[in-house]
Parts: C-alpha cells; sequence; structure tokens
C-alpha cells in the first residue's frame, strides 16, 4: 500500500496529460478501500491493481497526487478484496484520516456516482460516454454534455455578541448541535438563501453577513458556503420539520458540537469563539 506523507500535495486536474505513473483508490458506493492493519486508506499502485483480483466497473482520472497519476476504481458489487483490506463508509473516516485524504475521497466518490447517474442522457434517452477532454458525459446524438452536479448551500452562525445560535436538526443521530444550513434556490443570491433559510428554519432576521469559508461536502454533492451573520430581530421558534431545537448559548458554555477538523461547522464556531477569547486577553484590541 502506499502512504502519503504530511507533505503529500494534490492537484485537481480533468485530463491526465502527464501520464504518470498510475495509482488508485477503490470506491464502492460510499464505501472506500481502507487497509485493515493501518486503518487508513488503501492507495495501490499499478502491479498490486493488476494481481488483485478485483473486479472493477470503471476508472476516473482524479488529478495528481504528487508524482502520480491518481485514479478512482469503481468496485463491481461481487468483486473480491485484496487480502488485509476492507470497505468503510467514508463518513466513518472523517475525523480519523489525515486532511490530504479527504479531497481525494470527496473527489473520487462524487465523480463515480455522477458517472453512475448519467448514464443515458436526459434530453434523448440515447446513451453516454466520457468525453475525451471535458469532465462530463457526452451525448454523441444530440451534442448534450452533463457536467457534474455540485449544489450550493449556505451555512451560517448567527451571533448576538457573546451568545451564538446553536440548532439540533432532526435527523441528527444524537444530541448535537451545529449551524443553520440549507441549499441555495434556483435564481437566488447567497444574500437571499442566508435570509430565507433562517427565518424558515428559526423565524429570526440576521443582518451583517460576512463570508468565512467554503468546504466540499460529498454527501452527496454540496458545496459549504460558511458565512458569520448577526442577529437582528425576532423571536427564535423551531420549524418543528428541519429543526426541533434552536438556542442560544454562551460562548463559554456551548453543547456538544461539529469537530472543526472536520466540518465547517466547527470552524466557523471556533472561529468566533477564539474571538471573543482574545477580546478577555489583556492588551487586545
Amino acid at each position: 500500500m502506499i502512504t502519503l506523507s504530511s507533505k503529500t500535495t494534490f492537484v485537481v486536474e480533468n485530463t491526465d496529460t502527464k501520464q504518470l505513473e498510475k495509482i488508485y483508490l477503490v470506491v464502492k458506493g460510499e464505501d472506500l478501500l481502507i487497509d485493515s492493519v493501518s486503518q487508513n486508506l488503501a492507495l495501490i499502485d499499478n502491479d498490486q491493481y493488476k494481481w488483485s483480483g478485483m473486479a472493477v466497473k470503471t476508472e476516473h482520472f482524479i488529478g495528481y497526487l504528487d508524482n502520480n497519476s491518481l485514479y478512482a476504481l469503481e468496485l463491481d458489487n461481487e468483486s473480491l478484496l485484496i487480502p488485509e483490506t476492507s470497505l468503510k463508509p467514508f463518513r466513518t473516516l472523517l475525523g480519523i484520516i489525515p486532511d490530504t485524504y479527504f479531497g481525494i475521497c470527496s473527489r473520487s466518490i462524487q465523480l463515480v456516482e455522477w458517472n453512475r447517474k448519467n448514464k443515458y442522457c436526459g434530453t434523448c434517452g440515447s446513451e453516454t460516454s466520457l468525453h475525451l477532454v471535458e469532465k462530463a458525459m457526452f451525448c454523441k446524438d444530440c451534442n448534450n454534455l452533463i457536467y457534474p452536479r455540485i449544489s450550493p448551500c449556505i451555512i451560517v452562525l448567527v451571533t448576538d455578541n457573546e451568545r451564538l445560535l446553536l440548532a439540533h436538526n432532526k435527523n441528527f443521530p444524537t444530541k448535537i448541535f451545529s449551524t443553520l444550513a440549507g441549499f441555495i434556490e434556483v435564481g437566488e443570491t447567497v444574500e437571499e438563501a442566508i435570509q430565507r433559510e433562517i427565518f424558515e428554519e428559526v423565524s429570526i432576521k440576521v443582518k451583517n453577513c460576512q463570508y468565512y469559508g467554503s468546504q466540499s461536502w460529498p454527501f452527496p454533492s454540496q458545496l459549504m458556503l460558511g458565512f458569520h451573520a448577526e442577529y437582528e430581530e425576532g423571536d427564535l421558534k423551531p420549524d418543528g420539520e428541519e429543526i426541533d431545537i434552536a438556542e442560544w448559548f454562551h460562548y463559554q458554555s456551548l453543547p456538544d458540537v461539529p469537530p472543526g477538523r472536520i466540518s465547517i461547522s466547527g470552524r466557523l464556531i471556533e472561529s468566533y469563539v477564539n474571538k471573543l477569547t482574545k477580546k478577555d486577553l489583556p492588551g487586545f484590541t
């Protein structure tokens, strides 16, 4: 198995023009092939792929990993696995695998799913194939190009001085609290989506929205756009459909929240708490 170092670099590319030595990541649905010994992602070289005995449906170029061309292999449902490996859901690996792996796994899973769901043209119904240059499925009968789907979402930490607004989603398996989030609708600006989603979910208005950062979230294909926003007016009232609990928490007494190392929600919370903590330090201005 190939081991990545902390200095490993991954560069996204759509076409393998360099034709470097190939290495492979193995995907089956949202499951990834794991080295059972190290409990880390199993990356294999060309020789290991050849003798592995695995039955592969498709191969997808992902980009360049150091001096290698990285490909994702879509495993057949009945395929054998390499000895001392197993399949694990990507979600269970969050916070365990190194950060370098996240972008690799995210891109691989999304491209495999996109390819699987677009075997036929949505315009004329003809069979599609991978375009030779574009990262797209191509219909030769009507020249339709089908690009990988990306769904933009807003995720917002609402604050009121030393208080943070955190909510519990009915679908969360535990009592973890997080920031508010939602999909951007067709024809809607990011700012409009923030105002609408927050009002729909907890019945308050916000102001002074400031962009923080983004995160690719491949469950299945979101691009999370993170913002800080200030409370303006209104009384908290969870919608009862998605949000069953919404409360204000003092920054020194927070409930269980997502860890910042795997979630932009956690990083939004951490960044605001750090800002308030620094204000408490002598000499901070």
